[in-house]
């Protein structure tokens, strides 16, 4: 009995070790990326990834589901996809495609993984008017298709304020950059909400501190999705700002260590710094 206990000895020691240092990561590996198009939940034969804080898509899961023709070029191995009236052209490997023959930089280039191609999911999206969003606690894309009857979003319309949370949302895990206004360079804290005001044709000042000047003060009893919540950080009045989701949360260009994000408003350092809000999408 002794033998054998002292057998087993190096057997349970790696054991052990192999729950400690293998379980917890596989207990922890974050959720498979989902996805919805109108409300529909897309079945897919590979999993997307995430690469450089941008999602690649298997290529015909989306295209077919949005609908749009498929042509692969295999001597070129380019992806041609025409949906209403728009075509796009890229090629693996690749970060220069084609738009109606004008050429575009991708942030991510298409790839290939097991044997499957995945291409830049919100690049195809956008290029074919739809709209795009991303829901971080489940880990879904949500895909919506743009009605035509619907009016277009301007000033003073009542649709803003949801376009605009809902445009936020999508961005969540873009970079941060000082001075940046756009997704394809990043954003500081107030070029993120100048960007979204563009995307909904309200007029918006550039900083922070102008933008709390801009629009209705809104007590933080009664805030509401799309409302803009402004704090004080690394300088006197409303030096950081980000836009509130309706559920206890905001989402803003926070630092270049996190990028876009989402962030409870009860959190304790951000609680600490609130200035206000302002209603300025309505």
């Amino acid at each position: 009995m002794k033998r054998i206990t002292k057998n087993l000895r190096p057997w349970l020691i790696g054991a052990a070790a192999f729950m400690i240092t293998v379980l917890p990561q596989t207990a922890f590996a974050a959720d498979p990326i989902r996805a919805t198009l109108d409300g529909r939940e897309l079945a897919l034969n590979v999993p997307p990834i995430i690469e450089n804080q941008r999602t690649l898509f298997p290529m015909r899961d989306l295209l077919e589901a949005l609908g749009a023709s498929v042509q692969w070029d295999q001597a070129t191995r380019t992806v041609i996809s025409t949906l209403n009236g728009t075509t796009i052209k890229a090629q693996i490997g690749s970060d220069k495609a084609e738009v109606n023959g004008k050429a575009v930089t991708l942030a991510v280039p298409p790839r290939i993984v097991e044997d499957r191609t995945l291409v830049p999911l919100r690049f195809f999206v956008e290029n074919f008017g739809l709209m795009v969003g991303w829901e971080d606690a489940t880990r879904t894309v949500v895909m919506t298709t743009a009605r035509e009857e619907e009016p277009e979003v301007g000033r003073g319309d009542t649709r803003s304020a949801e376009t605009a949370l809902r445009t936020a949302q999508g961005l969540v895990g873009l970079p941060y950059a000082w001075g940046g206004t756009s997704p394809d360079t990043g954003f500081d804290c107030s070029g993120f909400i100048w960007y979204l005001s563009s995307v909904v044709e309200v007029d918006m000042p550039r900083t922070s501190q102008e933008m709390f000047a801009v629009g209705t003060a809104v007590p933080r009893d009664q805030l509401q999705a799309g409302d803009l919540v402004f704090f004080e950080t690394y300088a006197s009045g409303a030096s950081h700002v980000g836009i509130y989701d309706g559920k206890g949360q905001f989402v803003h260009a926070q630092s270049s260590d996190t990028g876009v994000k989402v962030t409870a408003l009860d959190n304790p350092w951000w609680a600490a710094r609130y200035l206000g809000a302002r209603r300025v999408f309505q």
